[in-house]
């Protein structure tokens, strides 16, 4: 049972994570953790925040409020100053009674604050510790710190990501992805270590670097361009991987733009789906090579066919006929269109001056169960007297000492 909630019993539920991460490249995977029913405890140094004001309904929500909301959810937080010594004693007490520490400071930060793997598992042999830093503890650039940007360029995507436009300037995605990646793989590499900890009855350390993750995603890319020697280019917003045609996104009548990818087996329905069944018979598009090599023309055709009514009435349209396809959302309208709704995907909460918040959900489902309540996130260190006294089970004196020191908040 976690802490958060003790009527709920999700799959990580008695699971107890100490979670040292910040910004976005730990903090993601420790909220999965988190909404999985894992006991995750934030490690945050002092002072503590103050109560949060309460604020009204429609109230903006900043950016370091997104950050907070994104990925501060279903944990605990506590102050505790681990740059003196009876702070690292009060984290080690915690380490006595968890079962991860999670963690994305640069390699060589907890081994100086006499945390690393060989300290934690002298007091619990039990214990996984998860890194994840940008470049790993080994190479020339082990000491380097990353950033999100730099991680996408490094890692090759960035050179195929872009408008495809001779002379584009290489984008980024959207969202950090590298830092997102990153995070991903962490929590694999923890659960992977749980279930070598029930073999073994032993901890295990895992790292994960941030580059590492974003080489991995490239995937079938990398044996097409080592095997078979292929130099990619930024590819042209209407040319898909698997060479479908026609493919990509055209705009509409209502300027919103739909995004189609058309295989050999789509083609007739697509035709018949949009009122274009006369392409069926054109000798041009007979066959995919055939609308490959006629693609400027089938794309002209089709432009003057998607202008004729909004992008919503397309896709209702395609959908219904079961042809892949989607319209370009916004982010809120990705969240509001009917099946992200029907799959629960947006989080409400309300904070208690009447504001609401909306969050993404846990997309992960388990058949038969319901969704676990999720929590909003704590201020900074609201959950440092309760812990060191229910969890370490410490004397108020030795609380009180403890803060009046400056050691905890």
């Amino acid at each position: 049972m976690t802490a958060l909630d003790a009527q709920a019993a999700p799959p990580l539920a008695g699971l107890r994570v100490l979670d040292l991460s910040t910004v976005v490249a730990g903090p993601f995977g420790s909220e999965i953790l988190g909404q999985l029913g894992a006991d995750v405890i934030r490690i945050q140094p002092p002072p503590a925040d103050p109560a949060w004001a309460a604020r009204p309904r429609g109230a903006p929500v900043s950016e370091a409020e997104g950050f907070t909301w994104a990925l501060q959810r279903n944990k605990r937080s506590l102050c505790v100053d681990l740059k003196k010594a009876e702070g690292r004693e009060v984290f080690l007490d915690l380490v006595r009674r968890s079962d991860v520490v999670y963690e994305n400071f640069r390699p060589g930060v907890m081994q100086r604050l006499g945390l690393d793997y060989a300290a934690l598992a002298a007091v619990n042999q039990r214990i996984i510790a998860c890194a994840i830093s940008g470049f790993g503890s080994t190479g020339p650039w082990a000491e380097v710190g990353a950033y999100d940007v730099a991680v996408q360029a490094l890692g090759g995507s960035m050179s195929i990501t872009g408008t495809g436009e001779p002379g584009s300037i290489p984008c980024r995605w959207g969202v950090p992805v590298g830092d997102i990646a990153g995070s991903m793989y962490a929590v694999i590499g923890v659960l992977a270590a749980l279930e070598e900890r029930e073999r073994t009855g032993r901890g295990q350390a895992v790292e994960v670097a941030l580059l590492d993750a974003q080489l991995a995603l490239n995937t079938y890319r990398v044996p097409q361009a080592f095997g078979a020697g292929v130099k990619f280019e930024t590819p042209s917003p209407r040319q898909g991987g698997a060479g479908s045609v026609p493919y990509g996104p055209f705009r509409c009548g209502d300027g919103a733009w739909l995004v189609i990818a058309i295989a050999s087996n789509f083609w007739k329905p697509f035709c018949e789906a949009i009122g274009a069944a006369e392409l069926l018979a054109d000798v041009r598009f007979a066959s995919l090579a055939l609308r490959q090599q006629n693609q400027p023309s089938l794309d002209v055709l089709l432009e003057q066919r998607f202008l004729g009514a909004p992008a919503a009435e397309w896709e209702a349209k395609l959908i219904a006929r079961g042809v892949p396809c989607g319209k370009v959302n916004t982010i809120a309208g990705a969240f509001a269109q009917a099946q992200a709704q029907a799959r629960g995907m947006l989080v409400r909460f309300e904070e208690p001056g009447g504001r609401e918040v909306f969050a993404a959900a846990n997309p992960i489902r388990f058949m038969g169960e319901a969704p676990w309540p999720q929590h909003p996130p704590r201020p900074k260190g609201a959950d440092t007297a309760p812990i060191l006294a229910d969890l370490l089970l410490y004397p108020e004196a030795r609380i009180a000492s403890l803060r009046e020191q400056g050691i905890v908040a």
